[in-house]
């Protein structure tokens, strides 16, 4: 199986409340870009799971959108921060037959996620920028059993694009 981690794009600072923080223009271009991007890579998913926070879920709708993912974006509270792995790994094993699942969430969980799923040390080497993108490969769903197969930051992720 495969995992796709991506970070939301870029949010506004103005909301009522950090849950309802929506995507800005330029966030909404990142998102399209990366699932533009996703697209051209091949990446076949067979659903998308967003954080309930708004620009998480605005993020994985276009990314869906991009992927044409038949299934509606689905809300998994193990993606929003402070969530462990192992609640993670539990939420996720309904889908453990699928091939690939694109997850959208937050920093710093992301990255504390990528590194508990493969086995290193803490997330500070796996920065995760806005609306960027890390592809896990795991034979089971379990900590430690994945392996980092590809991390594409937001410019990278343009240059695909663009192609």
């Amino acid at each position: 199986m495969k995992l796709h981690l991506v970070r939301h794009a870029t949010a506004s600072d103005v909301a009522p409340n950090d849950a309802e923080r929506e995507l800005t223009r330029e966030g909404r271009e990142e998102a399209r870009i990366a699932g533009t991007a996703l697209a051209e890579l091949d990446v076949r998913v067979s659903y998308v799971l967003s954080s309930p926070l708004v620009r998480a879920r605005q993020t994985a709708e276009i990314i869906s959108e991009a992927l044409k993912v038949r299934d509606d974006v689905a809300l998994l509270y193990e993606l929003a921060n402070n969530a462990s792995t192992t609640s993670l790994l539990k939420a996720l094993r309904p889908y453990a037959s699928c091939g690939e699942i694109l997850l959208v969430g937050h920093m710093p969980s992301l990255s504390e996620h990528l590194a508990v799923l493969i086995g290193a040390p803490n997330g500070r080497g796996f920065p995760l920028g806005k609306a960027g993108v890390a592809c896990i490969e795991l034979a089971h769903l379990r900590t430690g059993a994945g392996q980092l197969r590809w991390l594409m930051r937001q410019k990278q992720l343009q240059e695909i694009s663009k192609r």
